[in-house]
């Protein structure tokens, strides 16, 4: 045996031939490398994600567009938590309503922007006219959240599935 291999000398396997192994740090920079010569720019990259978060967090009304910094970490949080609390009671009603309600119908009458956003998202004054099987329509007026990408779906005059409460026929959930 050589000094590039290793074994027991008194077995009869055949000796194990070492290669040159790198360090952690040599393998990561052959990956980066690696990365930089398939096109990846990691800074580019890291830069854009930064961009994309800000804008998000501008959007959902939580920054003026800058990254949160240690100074407003914890309101920017507590915003972000009161929202989400606020909008999982509106979607567990909703949901509520979907299971146990009553089907029917409804036509929208109208919609008005209230100026209220939730993590980004509109707040609507709705007016539906609901008919249940046998029996008269009836305006409901609420308070709906609709996001942004489904306004089309909420045109006046649009209609829809409905769910009613048995408890309280002015509480609706759109089923459609």
């Amino acid at each position: 045996m050589g000094p590039d291999t290793v074994g027991r000398p008194d077995r009869a396997s055949a000796p194990i031939r070492l290669e040159a192994t790198m360090g952690l740090f040599d393998r990561a920079k052959k990956a980066a490398g690696a990365a930089g010569a398939a096109g990846g720019d990691w800074a580019a990259q890291a830069q854009a994600a930064q961009q994309l978060a800000s804008e998000q967090l501008r959007q959902a009304g939580y920054t003026d567009g800058s990254m949160p910094t240690m100074a407003n970490a914890a309101e920017v949080g507590a915003q972000m938590q009161a929202d989400h609390d606020v909008l999982n009671a509106y979607g567990q009603d909703l949901n509520r309503i979907l299971q146990i309600g009553a089907p029917g119908t409804c036509v929208i009458v109208s919609a008005v922007d209230t100026g209220d956003r939730t993590a980004g998202q509109p707040w609507f004054q709705m007016e539906y006219d609901v008919t249940l099987p046998g029996q008269a329509a009836y305006r409901v007026s609420k308070i709906e959240m609709v996001p942004d990408v489904a306004l089309a779906n909420y045109a006046v005059g649009s209609v829809h599935e409905v769910r009613v409460d048995p408890a309280d026929p002015q509480k609706i959930a759109l089923a459609s």
